[in-house]
Protein backbone atom coordinates (compact mmCIF):
# COMPACT_ATOMS: atom_id res chain seq x y z
CA UNK A 1 0.00 0.00 0.00
CA UNK A 2 0.91 3.56 -1.28
CA UNK A 3 1.10 5.73 2.24
CA UNK A 4 2.80 8.90 0.56
CA UNK A 5 -0.24 9.13 -2.13
CA UNK A 6 -2.44 12.20 -1.61
CA UNK A 7 -6.37 10.82 -1.90
CA UNK A 8 -8.22 13.08 -5.14
CA UNK A 9 -10.20 16.09 -3.19
CA UNK A 10 -13.70 16.57 -2.72
CA UNK A 11 -14.86 19.60 -5.22
CA UNK A 12 -17.42 21.80 -4.85
CA UNK A 13 -19.52 23.75 -6.75
CA UNK A 14 -20.71 27.35 -6.03
CA UNK A 15 -22.35 30.19 -7.80
CA UNK A 16 -22.63 33.24 -5.11
CA UNK A 17 -26.27 32.01 -3.80
CA UNK A 18 -27.16 30.37 -0.25
CA UNK A 19 -28.21 27.69 -2.83
CA UNK A 20 -24.16 26.37 -2.54
CA UNK A 21 -24.53 26.85 1.09
CA UNK A 22 -25.32 23.48 1.93
CA UNK A 23 -23.05 22.00 -0.86
CA UNK A 24 -20.10 23.71 0.68
CA UNK A 25 -20.93 22.10 4.43
CA UNK A 26 -21.37 18.97 2.71
CA UNK A 27 -17.89 18.98 1.05
CA UNK A 28 -16.16 20.26 3.98
CA UNK A 29 -17.96 16.60 6.09
CA UNK A 30 -16.75 14.51 3.04
CA UNK A 31 -13.19 16.05 2.91
CA UNK A 32 -12.76 15.21 6.41
CA UNK A 33 -13.62 11.82 6.56
CA UNK A 34 -11.62 11.19 3.81
CA UNK A 35 -8.83 12.64 4.96
CA UNK A 36 -8.42 15.35 1.43
CA UNK A 37 -8.49 18.46 0.68
CA UNK A 38 -11.17 20.86 -0.99
CA UNK A 39 -11.56 22.15 -4.20
CA UNK A 40 -13.88 24.85 -4.67
CA UNK A 41 -14.49 25.87 -8.55
CA UNK A 42 -17.02 28.80 -10.09
CA UNK A 43 -17.69 28.87 -13.50
CA UNK A 44 -18.33 32.13 -15.40
CA UNK A 45 -20.52 32.32 -18.25
CA UNK A 46 -19.47 33.38 -21.45
CA UNK A 47 -22.89 35.48 -21.15
CA UNK A 48 -25.21 36.42 -18.75
CA UNK A 49 -28.27 33.93 -18.33
CA UNK A 50 -31.02 35.98 -17.17
CA UNK A 51 -33.80 33.71 -17.89
CA UNK A 52 -37.29 33.82 -19.64
CA UNK A 53 -37.83 34.49 -23.12
CA UNK A 54 -34.55 36.56 -23.24
CA UNK A 55 -32.19 33.66 -21.61
CA UNK A 56 -28.81 35.81 -22.36
CA UNK A 57 -27.44 39.02 -22.49
CA UNK A 58 -23.97 39.69 -23.46
CA UNK A 59 -21.19 41.52 -21.17
CA UNK A 60 -17.88 42.43 -21.96
CA UNK A 61 -15.40 38.67 -21.16
CA UNK A 62 -12.86 40.85 -18.39
CA UNK A 63 -16.32 42.06 -17.02
CA UNK A 64 -17.86 38.65 -16.38
CA UNK A 65 -14.67 37.41 -15.09
CA UNK A 66 -14.67 40.13 -12.28
CA UNK A 67 -17.63 39.71 -10.79
CA UNK A 68 -16.60 35.30 -10.97
CA UNK A 69 -13.80 35.95 -9.18
CA UNK A 70 -15.01 37.57 -6.69
CA UNK A 71 -17.63 34.84 -6.35
CA UNK A 72 -14.84 32.14 -6.06
CA UNK A 73 -12.47 33.98 -3.76
CA UNK A 74 -15.11 35.03 -0.96
CA UNK A 75 -16.84 31.49 -0.99
CA UNK A 76 -12.97 30.15 -0.67
CA UNK A 77 -12.68 32.75 2.20
CA UNK A 78 -15.60 31.64 3.85
CA UNK A 79 -15.22 27.94 3.59
CA UNK A 80 -11.59 28.11 5.00
CA UNK A 81 -13.19 30.12 8.13
CA UNK A 82 -15.38 27.63 8.11
CA UNK A 83 -12.87 24.53 8.11
CA UNK A 84 -9.49 25.80 8.92
CA UNK A 85 -8.38 22.20 9.51
CA UNK A 86 -8.78 21.42 5.71
CA UNK A 87 -6.56 22.58 2.60
CA UNK A 88 -8.92 24.83 0.62
CA UNK A 89 -7.88 25.91 -2.92
CA UNK A 90 -10.00 27.55 -5.54
CA UNK A 91 -10.44 27.09 -9.36
CA UNK A 92 -12.54 29.54 -12.01
CA UNK A 93 -13.25 28.05 -14.68
CA UNK A 94 -15.34 29.81 -18.06
CA UNK A 95 -17.75 28.70 -20.15
CA UNK A 96 -21.04 26.49 -19.70
CA UNK A 97 -21.38 25.22 -16.46
CA UNK A 98 -22.58 21.51 -17.15
CA UNK A 99 -19.32 21.64 -19.14
CA UNK A 100 -16.67 22.79 -17.13
CA UNK A 101 -17.60 21.53 -14.09
CA UNK A 102 -17.81 17.73 -15.79
CA UNK A 103 -14.18 18.66 -16.48
CA UNK A 104 -13.56 20.12 -12.96
CA UNK A 105 -14.88 16.90 -11.43
CA UNK A 106 -12.34 14.35 -13.03
CA UNK A 107 -10.13 15.47 -10.86
CA UNK A 108 -12.02 14.70 -8.04
CA UNK A 109 -12.90 11.83 -5.84
CA UNK A 110 -16.84 13.08 -5.46
CA UNK A 111 -18.01 16.35 -7.07
CA UNK A 112 -21.00 18.56 -4.87
CA UNK A 113 -23.64 20.73 -5.66
CA UNK A 114 -26.37 22.58 -5.06
CA UNK A 115 -30.22 21.89 -5.32
CA UNK A 116 -31.36 23.64 -7.95
CA UNK A 117 -34.09 25.80 -7.20
CA UNK A 118 -35.66 26.85 -10.67
CA UNK A 119 -38.72 26.30 -12.12
CA UNK A 120 -40.87 26.58 -15.56
CA UNK A 121 -39.36 28.86 -18.12
CA UNK A 122 -36.31 29.35 -16.34
CA UNK A 123 -35.76 25.47 -16.08
CA UNK A 124 -36.58 25.60 -20.05
CA UNK A 125 -34.19 28.08 -21.40
CA UNK A 126 -31.02 27.81 -18.80
CA UNK A 127 -31.42 24.02 -18.14
CA UNK A 128 -30.64 22.22 -14.72
CA UNK A 129 -27.18 21.54 -14.42
CA UNK A 130 -27.12 19.58 -11.33
CA UNK A 131 -28.21 17.06 -13.60
CA UNK A 132 -26.19 17.44 -17.11
CA UNK A 133 -23.75 17.24 -14.55
CA UNK A 134 -24.32 14.05 -12.64
CA UNK A 135 -25.06 12.31 -16.16
CA UNK A 136 -21.46 13.13 -17.06
CA UNK A 137 -19.11 13.09 -14.47
CA UNK A 138 -16.51 10.18 -14.08
CA UNK A 139 -17.00 10.49 -10.54
CA UNK A 140 -19.67 10.33 -7.97
CA UNK A 141 -22.08 13.60 -8.03
CA UNK A 142 -23.64 14.89 -4.38
CA UNK A 143 -26.53 17.16 -4.92
CA UNK A 144 -27.50 19.04 -1.64
CA UNK A 145 -29.84 21.21 -0.33
CA UNK A 146 -29.26 24.69 0.30
CA UNK A 147 -29.72 24.30 4.11
CA UNK A 148 -28.25 20.90 4.61
CA UNK A 149 -26.70 20.14 8.07
CA UNK A 150 -24.69 17.46 9.05
CA UNK A 151 -26.59 14.68 10.42
CA UNK A 152 -26.30 11.25 11.79
CA UNK A 153 -28.68 8.68 11.27
CA UNK A 154 -26.47 5.76 10.65
CA UNK A 155 -27.96 4.98 7.34
CA UNK A 156 -26.83 4.89 3.65
CA UNK A 157 -29.67 3.39 1.55
CA UNK A 158 -28.75 2.76 -2.38
CA UNK A 159 -31.56 1.94 -4.76
CA UNK A 160 -30.28 -1.07 -6.97
CA UNK A 161 -31.85 -3.85 -9.77
CA UNK A 162 -31.83 -7.00 -8.69
CA UNK A 163 -29.17 -8.23 -10.59
CA UNK A 164 -26.91 -5.25 -10.35
CA UNK A 165 -24.41 -5.10 -7.92
CA UNK A 166 -21.56 -2.77 -9.50
CA UNK A 167 -23.10 0.31 -7.37
CA UNK A 168 -22.52 -1.98 -4.46
CA UNK A 169 -19.07 -1.92 -4.84
CA UNK A 170 -19.00 2.28 -3.68
CA UNK A 171 -22.16 1.72 -1.29
CA UNK A 172 -20.60 -1.32 0.65
CA UNK A 173 -17.16 0.93 1.66
CA UNK A 174 -19.21 3.91 2.22
CA UNK A 175 -21.33 2.55 4.65
CA UNK A 176 -18.49 1.18 6.40
CA UNK A 177 -16.85 4.50 6.81
CA UNK A 178 -19.84 6.03 8.11
CA UNK A 179 -20.03 2.78 10.39
CA UNK A 180 -23.75 2.73 9.07
CA UNK A 181 -26.42 0.56 8.13
CA UNK A 182 -26.98 -0.33 4.36
CA UNK A 183 -30.04 -0.67 3.32
CA UNK A 184 -30.13 -1.76 -0.39
CA UNK A 185 -33.98 -1.26 -1.84
CA UNK A 186 -35.67 -2.27 -5.03
CA UNK A 187 -38.76 -0.22 -6.34
CA UNK A 188 -40.68 -1.09 -8.90
CA UNK A 189 -44.34 -0.30 -10.69
CA UNK A 190 -46.03 -2.70 -12.74
CA UNK A 191 -47.40 -1.04 -15.95
CA UNK A 192 -50.74 0.58 -15.28
CA UNK A 193 -52.32 -1.06 -18.43
CA UNK A 194 -51.38 -4.83 -16.57
CA UNK A 195 -52.20 -4.05 -13.34
CA UNK A 196 -55.02 -5.81 -13.77
CA UNK A 197 -52.80 -9.33 -13.28
CA UNK A 198 -51.73 -8.38 -10.46
CA UNK A 199 -55.34 -9.39 -9.02
CA UNK A 200 -55.63 -12.44 -10.66
CA UNK A 201 -52.05 -13.77 -10.03
CA UNK A 202 -50.65 -12.14 -7.21
CA UNK A 203 -47.83 -10.30 -9.32
CA UNK A 204 -46.54 -8.00 -6.80
CA UNK A 205 -46.44 -10.94 -3.95
CA UNK A 206 -44.65 -13.19 -6.45
CA UNK A 207 -42.25 -10.16 -7.57
CA UNK A 208 -41.26 -9.17 -3.49
CA UNK A 209 -40.03 -13.04 -3.24
CA UNK A 210 -38.06 -13.08 -5.89
CA UNK A 211 -36.56 -9.72 -6.15
CA UNK A 212 -35.66 -10.53 -2.44
CA UNK A 213 -34.32 -13.61 -2.97
CA UNK A 214 -31.94 -12.32 -6.18
CA UNK A 215 -30.77 -9.01 -4.06
CA UNK A 216 -30.09 -11.80 -1.22
CA UNK A 217 -28.00 -13.56 -3.47
CA UNK A 218 -26.19 -9.78 -5.50
CA UNK A 219 -25.51 -9.02 -1.56
CA UNK A 220 -24.40 -11.89 -0.23
CA UNK A 221 -20.23 -11.78 -1.34
CA UNK A 222 -20.13 -8.18 -0.32
CA UNK A 223 -21.73 -9.06 2.73
CA UNK A 224 -19.04 -11.55 3.93
CA UNK A 225 -16.19 -8.92 2.80
CA UNK A 226 -17.92 -6.21 5.04
CA UNK A 227 -19.09 -8.27 8.22
CA UNK A 228 -19.02 -5.31 10.30
CA UNK A 229 -22.03 -3.82 7.93
CA UNK A 230 -25.21 -4.19 8.69
CA UNK A 231 -27.12 -5.16 5.50
CA UNK A 232 -31.45 -4.61 5.30
CA UNK A 233 -32.99 -5.68 2.49
CA UNK A 234 -36.00 -3.85 1.06
CA UNK A 235 -38.06 -4.79 -1.90
CA UNK A 236 -41.48 -2.29 -2.60
CA UNK A 237 -43.74 -1.96 -5.23
CA UNK A 238 -44.90 1.33 -6.09
CA UNK A 239 -43.29 4.49 -7.76
CA UNK A 240 -39.62 4.40 -7.28
CA UNK A 241 -38.83 8.08 -6.95
CA UNK A 242 -41.48 8.25 -4.54
CA UNK A 243 -40.47 5.89 -2.86
CA UNK A 244 -36.63 6.30 -2.74
CA UNK A 245 -37.40 10.12 -1.65
CA UNK A 246 -40.08 8.88 1.23
CA UNK A 247 -37.16 6.33 2.74
CA UNK A 248 -34.48 8.86 1.97
CA UNK A 249 -35.99 11.07 4.64
CA UNK A 250 -34.29 8.42 7.58
CA UNK A 251 -30.98 7.94 5.79
CA UNK A 252 -28.06 9.86 6.01
CA UNK A 253 -27.49 9.79 1.88
CA UNK A 254 -29.27 8.19 -0.93
CA UNK A 255 -27.04 6.51 -3.72
CA UNK A 256 -27.95 6.39 -7.22
CA UNK A 257 -26.80 3.97 -9.92
CA UNK A 258 -26.00 5.79 -13.48
CA UNK A 259 -25.84 3.14 -16.41
CA UNK A 260 -22.75 3.52 -18.77
CA UNK A 261 -23.84 5.41 -21.88
CA UNK A 262 -21.88 4.78 -25.19
CA UNK A 263 -21.37 7.06 -27.74
CA UNK A 264 -24.46 6.56 -29.44
CA UNK A 265 -26.00 7.22 -25.99
CA UNK A 266 -25.11 10.25 -24.81
CA UNK A 267 -25.09 10.86 -21.11
CA UNK A 268 -28.22 11.09 -19.75
CA UNK A 269 -30.23 10.27 -16.39
CA UNK A 270 -33.20 7.89 -16.49
CA UNK A 271 -36.69 9.70 -14.76
CA UNK A 272 -36.30 8.51 -12.11
CA UNK A 273 -32.55 9.57 -11.15
CA UNK A 274 -34.00 13.45 -12.67
CA UNK A 275 -37.15 13.25 -10.28
CA UNK A 276 -35.09 12.61 -7.02
CA UNK A 277 -32.97 15.13 -7.90
CA UNK A 278 -35.54 18.02 -7.96
CA UNK A 279 -36.83 16.46 -5.02
CA UNK A 280 -35.57 18.09 -1.60
CA UNK A 281 -34.61 15.87 1.08
CA UNK A 282 -31.53 13.87 2.06
CA UNK A 283 -28.07 14.51 0.36
CA UNK A 284 -28.04 12.05 -2.98
CA UNK A 285 -25.02 10.93 -4.62
CA UNK A 286 -25.60 9.69 -8.09
CA UNK A 287 -23.13 7.19 -8.78
CA UNK A 288 -21.52 6.19 -12.79
CA UNK A 289 -21.16 2.43 -13.18
CA UNK A 290 -18.44 1.62 -15.90
CA UNK A 291 -20.32 -1.72 -16.86
CA UNK A 292 -17.77 -3.71 -15.32
CA UNK A 293 -18.72 -6.23 -13.10
CA UNK A 294 -17.18 -5.66 -9.81
CA UNK A 295 -16.56 -8.30 -6.92
CA UNK A 296 -16.17 -7.99 -3.24
CA UNK A 297 -12.28 -7.40 -2.68
CA UNK A 298 -10.02 -8.95 -0.08
CA UNK A 299 -7.91 -5.51 0.42
CA UNK A 300 -10.06 -2.45 0.30
CA UNK A 301 -8.48 1.27 1.05
CA UNK A 302 -11.33 3.75 0.17
CA UNK A 303 -12.97 6.93 1.46
CA UNK A 304 -9.54 7.70 3.60
CA UNK A 305 -9.12 4.98 5.80
CA UNK A 306 -8.45 0.97 5.77
CA UNK A 307 -11.95 -0.55 5.79
CA UNK A 308 -10.93 -4.39 4.92
CA UNK A 309 -7.52 -6.64 5.15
Amino acid sequence: MNTTAHPAPVVVAVDGTDRSDGAVRYAIHEARRRRTRLTVVHVAPAALPVGGSMPYMDYPRDALVGVARKVLDDAVDRTRALAPDLTVDGVLRQGRRVVELTVAAAAGSLVVLGRETRHGLDRVYVGTTTAGVAARASVPVAVIDGDWQPTEHGRVLVGVEPRSSEVLAYAFPLAAARHALLQVMHVWKVPDPYAALDHERSITGEWVIAATRLLEQTVADWQASFPDVEVEISVVPGRPAQELVDAAVRADVLLLARRRRDVEHPGRLGPTSRAILGHPGAPVEVVPLTGVPKHAPLVLERFGEVLKS
